[in-house]
């Protein structure tokens, strides 16, 4: 199964209409329309990820990645790390580090922050 049939099989699943799956994620009827007949392949990232949350499945699922309808940790962490700024930012700066012992100095400072918060 394609895209475009995970896509039309989620929303009929979620009782959506074509028009109210397009209202929830600010496009068009169109969109979705074409996105459903395949003649839109190249679906952005963002769109992608905010029709899965929508749509009750992970995005890998949308895109024929995986069988599994359900949200996974992966996927769940994929949509956080392709909506929040932050953590882009943070994963960016991570990348940067070759050095073990760097990693793992990082690694303790954000647990101490953690504790720290959760002291608050």
């Amino acid at each position: 199964m394609g895209m475009s049939e995970r896509i039309k099989e989620r929303r009929l699943a979620m009782n959506y209409t074509q028009e109210e799956l397009a209202q929830k994620l600010g496009l068009q009827k169109s969109a979705i329309a074409k996105y459903e007949n395949g003649r839109v392949e190249n679906i952005k990232r963002s769109v992608i990820a905010q029709m899965a949350k929508t749509l009750d499945c992970s995005p890998s699922y949308l895109m024929g990645w995986e069988d599994h309808k359900e949200i996974e940790t992966a996927a769940s962490a994929l949509d956080l790390i392709y909506n929040d700024k932050n953590i882009q930012l943070i994963t960016e700066k991570c990348s940067q580090l070759k050095n073990e012992a760097s990693i793992k100095r990082l690694l303790r400072y954000i647990d101490l922050l953690i504790e720290e918060e959760n002291e608050l």
